[in-house]
């Protein structure tokens, strides 16, 4: 069973949680936000952390997919997460990937990881 974590719950999140349920191969951890876990309802009851609290959960999930914004949010979460987690994320500043690639290729080295950028 691979277990799956998703940072961000927008619309892209709650897709790929409606995908994740899909595959019985996959089991979905829970969802990392920044709003209060508390206010948050999920569409299959998956639990919420706060993201602040995400390096509490290394080694028990198998891969992280990044549902933020392109814009302010992947730049930052892709490397910094890359560093102690395997991730995907779904960067779309086509402009930018290069240099995107390579902020997050080098963290995800460090860390001994794998790190998919989709554009």
């Amino acid at each position: 069973m691979i277990n799956v974590a998703i940072v961000g719950y927008g619309n892209l999140g709650k897709g790929v949680e409606c995908a994740i349920k899909q595959n019985p191969d996959m089991c979905l951890y829970g969802i990392f936000s920044r709003r209060d876990p508390e206010s948050m309802q999920t569409l299959t009851g998956a639990p919420v952390y706060k993201i602040d609290d995400i390096l509490n959960h290394k080694g028990k999930i198998d891969i992280l997919i990044l549902c933020g914004g392109s814009a302010t949010d992947l730049p930052v979460q892709t490397p910094q997460l890359a560093k102690d987690f395997n991730v995907i994320d779904s960067f779309d500043n086509h402009g930018r990937i290069p240099s995107h690639f390579e902020k997050v290729d080098a963290a995800a080295k460090e860390g001994n990881n794998i790190a998919i950028i989709s554009g």
